[in-house]
């Protein structure tokens, strides 16, 4: 068995043994999503606050560390990374309070928004078109991290450390969008991360601009 064969037999093994799960969790994102978009609230943020740090305790554990530990990048990357990704977000749940979420303010920015979130929920689909099967569900890792990365791009307040560690996971998987492991589906991962960091650059420039004082001359 080659390594791109593994690399599926695993995702494949890990969606059997988890679906309850994987159902539970795709359930509670949209229920949270809806509370940040139709009922934006602190209860809302901190609803999907919640969830994300649970969701991505989960990948953590049961995904890099049980079923993928016998690779390195699992083992030693993404496990680690999405364990602190959690307790960042457990501590903005208990403590700081910096992630609010919202829909998005302008009708281009709520559609680019909506069609990266439903990119998310069709990766699964994405896969069958592709020839792995009904493997990589909504609330997998990738899947998962760019359903964050594209939440933050809508915030109106977020945990920096936390965006950049999402990016970082949204780069390193540049490679599967080029053909490793015939992995194409990630190519929703790499363009969140791209439109997420577009739009938090140009958001903070505008506000930057927005609070440079004018200067008559002289």
């Amino acid at each position: 068995m080659n390594k791109t064969e593994m690399f599926w037999t695993i995702l494949r093994k890990f969606n059997e043994d988890t679906l309850p799960v994987q159902i539970l969790l795709i359930l509670l994102s949209l229920f949270a999503l809806y509370g940040v978009f139709a009922k934006p609230s602190k209860a809302s943020d901190k609803g999907m606050t919640a969830f994300l740090a649970a969701a991505f305790a989960w990948n953590g554990i049961a995904c890099f560390l049980l079923y993928c530990g016998k690779s390195p990048m699992a083992l030693f990357v993404g496990g680690p990374l999405y364990l602190v990704i959690s307790f960042l977000f457990l501590i903005d749940l208990l403590v700081t309070g910096k992630c609010s979420y919202r829909l998005p303010d302008t009708p281009l920015h709520q559609v680019l928004v909506g069609v990266l979130l439903l990119c998310v929920y069709l990766f699964p689909f994405a896969g069958m078109a592709l020839g792995h099967g009904f493997v990589v569900l909504p609330m997998f890792p990738c899947p998962l991290a760019g359903f964050t990365l594209v939440l933050f791009s809508a915030a109106r307040r977020m945990d920096r450390d936390i965006f950049i560690l999402l990016l970082v996971w949204a780069f390193v998987n540049i490679p599967k969008c080029l053909g490793l492991f015939g992995c194409y589906e990630e190519v929703v991962l790499c363009a969140s991360g791209f439109y997420s960091l577009y739009v938090v650059k140009t958001r903070a420039t505008t506000r930057k601009t927005a609070v440079e004082p004018l200067h008559e001359p002289v």
